[in-house]
């Protein structure tokens, strides 16, 4: 049996006013390696009192797969993204979200598995 050695990251990104998904910390997990997210936080930085909404998906090197879909975040809120944190990302696995109305702030903790 193999050992597993694992290599824990945190990421911050800021994500532009788009309907275009971002990767979260320009990150794609690297060769022979899988990617399990720890935690996942979204936030409203915005100075204006608007509420965006945002979809997350899980890239797994050639599809992107939508687990959240026009989640809301009310002006200086947070939501905290659950169900991600049950995903093994594989190699060239990335994160991508779209923020809709303002610019939000992405948090990512992630253990590389090799």
């Amino acid at each position: 049996m193999a050992a597993i050695t694992a290599t824990q990251y945190l990421f911050r990104a800021s994500v532009p006013t788009s309907t275009t998904l971002a990767t979260v910390g320009a990150y794609t997990v690297p060769a022979g390696t899988r990617g399990q997210i720890v935690s996942l936080t979204l936030t409203n930085t915005a100075t204006t009192q608007r509420t965006t909404y945002c979809d997350v998906s899980l890239f797994d090197g050639s599809t992107a797969f939508t687990i959240v879909r026009a989640a809301p975040l009310f002006p200086g809120g947070f939501c905290v993204i659950e169900g991600a944190a049950k995903h093994v990302l594989p190699t060239s696995g990335a994160v991508y979200i779209a923020a809709y109305a303002t610019v939000i702030s992405a948090a990512m903790s992630l253990v590389e598995l090799t």
